[in-house]
C-alpha cells in the first residue's frame, strides 16, 4: 500500500512537471511579441501580425464553420491588415488593401456590439452544405452572418464576402484536404 502511495506521488510530481514546462514556455513568447517587418513596427498602434494562436484582443477573427461535407476557414486580421488564414486547403498569409480594411473596421464598428446582431429566423440552409460564418472581435462575436436581418449584419456580410474573394479562400471538400489546426481563443 505504502509503495502504491509513493508511485503515485511520483507520477503526479512528474505529470505536473510536464504540464508547467510548455505553460512557462508559452509565457515567455507571449511576453515577448514577433513582429513581421519594420513596416509594421512603424504603423501606430499596429501590433504584430496575428499567427497561430496567438490572437490580440484587436484582431478580427472571421470563422466559417463548415458543414457535413465541407472544411471551414478561420482568418485573422490584425490592426495594420496584415492577415493570416487556415483553410481545408492549408495556411497562408496576405496583407489587406487599406479600403478594404478600412471599411471592415467601420462596418464593425457600426455594428458593435456584435452579439447584438438580429438574424433572420429561421436561417434556411441544406443539412449537409449549409456553414455559419462570424465576425469576432475580443470577447465580442456576431451571430451567424449567413442570414443577417437588417443593414449592419448586410454590410458585414458583404465585407466577409470582399475578404474571402481577396484572399481567394473557399470551403474545401472533405475528401480533397485536411482539417483546420485548432485554434486557442
Amino acid at each position: 500500500m505504502k509503495q502504491l502511495s509513493i508511485a503515485i506521488a511520483l507520477l503526479a510530481a512528474v505529470t505536473l512537471a510536464a504540464c508547467s514546462k510548455p505553460a512557462q514556455e508559452q509565457e515567455t513568447q507571449s511576453s515577448t511579441p514577433q513582429v513581421a517587418d519594420q513596416s509594421s513596427a512603424a504603423t501606430p498602434g499596429a501590433g504584430p501580425a496575428p499567427q497561430g494562436g496567438m490572437v490580440m484582443t484587436t484582431t478580427i477573427v472571421i470563422t466559417n464553420s463548415g458543414a457535413t461535407n465541407l472544411i471551414g476557414w478561420r482568418i485573422l486580421i490584425g490592426a495594420n491588415g496584415e492577415t493570416s488564414y487556415a483553410t481545408g486547403d492549408g495556411t497562408g498569409k496576405a496583407t489587406l488593401p487599406a479600403d478594404l480594411l478600412a471599411k471592415l473596421r467601420t462596418d464593425i464598428d457600426a455594428a458593435k456590439p456584435l452579439a447584438s446582431l438580429p438574424q433572420e429566423s429561421p436561417c434556411m440552409k441544406p443539412m449537409s452544405f449549409g456553414t455559419a460564418t462570424y465576425v469576432a472581435v475580443g470577447g465580442d462575436r456576431s451571430p451567424d452572418l449567413t442570414c443577417p436581418n437588417n443593414d449592419k449584419g448586410d454590410a458585414l456580410k458583404e465585407d466577409v464576402d470582399a475578404v474571402v474573394a481577396f484572399l481567394k479562400i473557399r470551403n474545401t471538400p472533405r475528401s480533397e484536404g485536411k482539417e483546420l489546426p485548432p485554434q486557442n481563443l
